[in-house]
């Protein structure tokens, strides 16, 4: 537990959509850190550049939080970026969905969709219909966990949801950066 000017602090992580990939919607994480301590988030920490921040705030809505750190994303860099934001309860128990299995096996890429409020994994998941003989795909409450055979990675059923409205309702991490992300969370 950790203690703020404002009692006993919530440890959350902020996932960015789409920033830093493809040379669209770039921001340096130092920027990016300042931004949101500038908010009174305290212990701010990035982890790679793809828009992934750990952070404490007395602030027991993620939801708010989430609304704040994007308008500050707006003014600030003049971009308009969704973001997810999960505290440390909800983001574990996520990662305890993902199958034990996918750790560490080569012959899958294993990923984690963090879907954003009001979208309904399961939904997504019906809609897509996934092929079991080359893919697992799991929805659970707040993400779509998916791993995808490596030789099979073209006739993945994730690559109807890119060009599909819900996608842009999410964001995605591959297994490991999720899993380091929870490391972090714990700290």
């Amino acid at each position: 537990m950790w203690i703020s000017q404002y009692g006993v602090s919530v440890r959350y992580v902020a996932l960015l959509r789409g920033i830093n990939v493809g040379g669209k919607t770039l921001i340096k994480m130092a920027d990016l850190k300042a931004c949101v301590e500038e908010l009174g988030l305290d212990n701010v920490s990035t982890y790679l550049a793809s828009g992934n921040v750990v952070f404490e705030s007395g602030e027991r809505d993620a939801a708010h939080v989430e609304t704040k750190i994007e308008r500050a994303i707006e003014q600030r860099f003049r971009l308009r970026v969704k973001v997810v934001v999960l505290d440390r309860a909800a983001y574990a128990r996520i990662v305890k969905a993902i199958p034990k299995s996918w750790a560490g096996d080569v012959s899958v890429r294993a990923n984690v969709a963090f879907v954003r409020r009001g979208t309904d994994a399961k939904q997504v998941v019906r809609e897509l219909q996934p092929d079991p003989a080359i893919e697992e795909v799991n929805a659970i409450d707040g993400a779509i966990l998916w791993a995808t055979k490596r030789d099979a990675l073209n006739r993945s059923v994730m690559r109807k949801l890119i060009g599909g409205a819900a996608y842009k309702e999410l964001t995605v991490r591959n297994l490991n950066t999720t899993l380091k992300l929870h490391e972090l969370l714990a700290g």
